[in-house]
């Protein structure tokens, strides 16, 4: 049992060490807002991608970017961590914080590929002028048995370098 919990422990750590470079690729002006998606090869590379949306901030919705991110990637080297089938039942923007409520699908997720939806869900929409935050329902309900909570991009550890010691 006790090994049991000591491989989760590593699981998720090497899940947050994937996490590191999430951020890689960024934003140009001529490309647009990005859309994230996993490498279909993650042999050591970033856990999520960007990948230009052809959409600026000035004419995306939150709507809008998740439709484009629902369609999937245009690259071949690139998977979407949402699994196809899952609809966009609706957003819901309450001040900073987006909600994108998704078919009953979506609460199928758990662990890792839980974490990449969310936080490709979460980059994608957090790059949008006050869009602070990411809250995600399946079906208007929780999604793994887990309270809807506030996703936010800085909730990421974006550095390989472990925190400064005081």
């Amino acid at each position: 049992m006790r090994r049991n919990r000591a491989m989760a422990a590593f699981s998720l750590l090497l899940a947050a060490l994937m996490l590191l470079s999430a951020c890689s690729g960024g934003r140009g002006e001529k490309d647009g807002l990005l859309l994230y998606y996993t490498p279909a090869d993650v042999s050591g590379g970033s856990a999520l991608v960007g990948e230009p949306s052809g959409l600026s901030e000035e004419e995306a919705t939150p709507q809008s970017l998740m439709a484009a991110l629902l369609s999937g990637p245009a690259d071949a080297g690139l998977r979407s961590p949402i699994p196809q089938g899952v609809e966009l039942l609706g957003t819901v923007q309450d001040g900073g914080c987006v909600t994108v409520d998704l078919s009953e699908r979506y609460g199928g997720l758990s662990d890792m590929e839980l974490t990449l939806a969310d936080y490709a869900i979460t980059l994608t929409l957090c790059q949008l002028p006050g869009v602070e935050s990411v809250r995600i329902t399946a079906a208007g309900g929780a999604v793994s048995g887990r309270a809807p909570r506030e996703l936010r991009p800085d909730d990421l550890l974006l550095s390989g370098e472990p925190p400064a010691q005081d």
